[in-house]
């Protein structure tokens, strides 16, 4: 097996070598000095303040020399992987097959935007979509289709997102999207959207076409949670299936 580096004997013994050869140096240097001053190093006086200035030159060159740049390649590498573990934070934010939020990224957006509605009594909104017979596309056409399928219609959905909004994939065929300033009848009309958008998408079947059930609910009161909030959306999604699939249902208490 080979190694890559020294071992850190070879390494430290290496250090030491060279403060040496820097301290000799300086000592030659300063020596020379005083010889050609014509001043004497037999005063004990004179041998102090020999040595107080030997260790004022070498101590900043050995550490100049040696020390420095090895705090800097250990701050360098202190950062690269600072930043290794944000990025493995933000990746671990967002689902690998959909590249939306993951469930539990999407709760905490959500706790925070109810936390701003109660605060400023702004209107906020939420969808909660579910992809129809998507088990039985999955048993004809097999999972990695299916699996393309849920990416390209997170991408679709994702399309008619702003900016401002926040699209999860909630649970299986399930996402849920978050809409900040936007009360019941603009989050309706933006559902409608979506909706048409998917069932006019063209898949690799090209016989099939994959439709969506969507609730919709509104935040109303102080009252009010992200897990209420997702009840009410989650229950309009079931009276939307159970009208038929591929249709809107707006929650009554919204």
């Amino acid at each position: 097996m080979t190694q890559s580096s020294l071992p850190p004997s070879t390494g430290l013994a290496s250090t030491i070598v060279k403060i040496a050869l820097v301290v000799l140096a300086v000592e030659i240097l300063i020596t020379l000095g005083f010889d050609w001053l014509g001043v004497a190093l037999s005063d004990w006086r004179l041998a102090l303040a020999h040595a107080g200035l030997l260790a004022l030159v070498v101590a900043p060159i050995a550490y100049f020399a040696f020390v420095s740049p090895k705090n800097q390649r250990i701050q360098a590498v202190m950062a690269a992987l600072e930043e290794a573990k944000l990025d493995a934070e933000e990746l671990a934010r967002f689902d690998a097959l959909t590249d939306v939020l993951r469930r539990r990224a999407l709760l905490e957006v959500f706790d925070i935007e109810v936390a701003r509605a109660k605060r400023y009594g702004s209107a906020l909104s939420c969808l909660m979509l579910d992809l129809d017979h998507f088990r039985k596309f999955n048993d004809a056409y097999g999972q990695q289709s299916g699996d393309r399928v849920l990416h390209l219609i997170a991408r679709v959905i994702s399309g008619h997102c702003r900016t401002s909004d926040y699209l999860g994939r909630y649970g299986g065929e399930e996402f849920l999207i978050i809409l900040p300033e936007t009360r019941i009848e603009g989050a309706t009309t933006f559902a409608e959207r979506v909706r048409s958008a998917v069932s006019e998408t063209s898949l690799e079947q090209d016989e099939e076409r994959i439709t969506v059930s969507i609730g919709v609910a509104q935040w109303q009161s102080a009252d009010d949670s992200a897990s209420g909030l997702i009840s009410q959306a989650d229950q309009a999604l079931l009276q939307a299936k159970a009208a038929g699939r591929n249709r809107i249902i707006a929650s009554q208490s919204g």
